[in-house]
């Protein structure tokens, strides 16, 4: 495996690592809510899928900017 390849694994498995730590937990308390509010499972679908949708971006991103980070120091 070529070290472009080992390196964008990396990404993906620490991506993947973060997401899965934040979303159970997150998950866990969204379903509780939509079982109190009593909201259809379309509701609740797309309340989640919104949800889960948002925050990923936002991981995805800021994980991408701190590995590009530091490619660009080990290449200074």
């Amino acid at each position: 495996m070529r070290q472009d390849q080992r390196d964008a694994f990396k990404e993906a498995v620490v991506d993947t690592a973060i997401g899965m730590a934040i979303n159970a937990p997150i998950n866990f308390v969204l379903v509780a809510l939509a079982f109190q509010l009593e909201w259809t499972a379309l509701s609740t679908s797309l309340f989640l899928t919104g949800t889960f949708t948002v925050l990923a971006l936002a991981r995805k991103t800021y994980i991408r900017l701190y590995f590009k980070k530091r490619e660009d120091e080990s290449f200074s």
